[in-house]
């Protein structure tokens, strides 16, 4: 058995995974403060793998992590404000597990190309878009990764110069457009919503689908999302992008719109009759079910 534990931007979920990619058991714990993240991280994970592996056999333990991963540590996870964290070596001292850490998008697409949307395509694009936007390529049937940073940052390519400031510090970052966070949060303060509660934003939309303001705010969003993906499929030509995160919970509202001006805006050097977009199969276990195949 392997332990998975995807790390988020505002939650940690465990799951113990079996060989076939089954999640057996799983708990999650909701970040509220990021104060001393560090030691709620540390002490989560060891509390809910130590219960784990009472009754079961641990043969090892993988965490997806949403930011920079080198030689197994975090170099940073700007979302969740921590830096030059060596969480793999303080989780081994107390586990005496081996711990292997890999960036969440990565992970996510891994469980998708073995398990999910994606097993049946030989080169494809992934994006986790949620509280942030990561993403992953599948080249000639593998995770395609440099050396030494995990790379790829498509979150963090310029869509807008001078733009909105990043949590990263550079400016008009695609994750600043793109991120559903971001979307939910900019329709609450425009229409004084009390929740950007995810079911609450689209019961709004779904009920005020007229309202001119609200048409304005999502064409806008789209069309930063496009030229953002639009870039990727420049470079990499997929045969399909799947996406995950809580933007395929959107799907009745934002899927349509994406494929339509990624189709007829003149975004694409090489033009296309049909684009295939998949939402995550997985959907948010894709995170610890990837983590659990590094």
């Amino acid at each position: 058995m392997k332990v998975g534990i995807d790390l988020g931007g505002s939650h940690i979920g465990i799951g113990l995974v079996d060989e076939n990619g089954k999640i057996l058991y799983k708990e999650e714990k909701y970040i509220k403060n990021k104060d001393n993240i560090e030691k709620v991280i540390e002490e989560f994970i060891t509390e809910k793998v130590m219960q784990i592996n009472l009754t079961n056999e641990i043969d090892s333990i993988g965490i997806a992590i949403p930011g920079t991963v080198s030689e197994n540590k975090i170099i940073k996870a700007v979302n969740l404000g921590i830096q030059d964290y060596d969480l793999a070596t303080e989780l081994e001292k107390i586990l005496h597990i081996k711990v292997k850490l890999k960036n969440d998008a990565k992970c996510a697409a891994l469980a998708e190309q073995k398990y999910g949307e994606l097993a049946q395509y030989e080169n494809s694009i992934f994006l986790c878009i949620g509280t942030g936007v990561g993403g992953a390529v599948i080249f000639n049937g593998k995770l395609l990764e440099p050396k030494g940073v995990p790379g790829f940052e498509f979150s963090h390519t310029i869509i807008h110069k001078n733009g909105n400031l990043c949590s990263c510090g550079k400016r008009g970052c695609f994750e600043t457009y793109a991120s559903l966070k971001k979307f939910k949060e900019k329709i609450a303060n425009e229409y004084n919503l009390n929740s950007i509660d995810g079911e609450v934003i689209r019961e709004f939309i779904r009920n005020n689908s007229t309202d001119s303001r609200l048409k304005y705010i999502i064409n806008s969003y789209i069309q930063d999302l496009s030229i953002g993906i639009s870039n990727i499929i420049n470079i990499f030509e997929p045969e399909a992008i799947c996406i995950g995160g809580s933007f395929a919970e959107y799907e009745d509202i934002l899927k349509q719109p994406l494929k339509k001006a990624l189709l007829e805006e003149n975004l694409l050097f090489n033009k296309r009759d049909d684009i295939i977009i998949k939402h995550a199969k997985l959907k948010n276990d894709a995170g610890i079910i990837g983590a659990a195949l590094i």
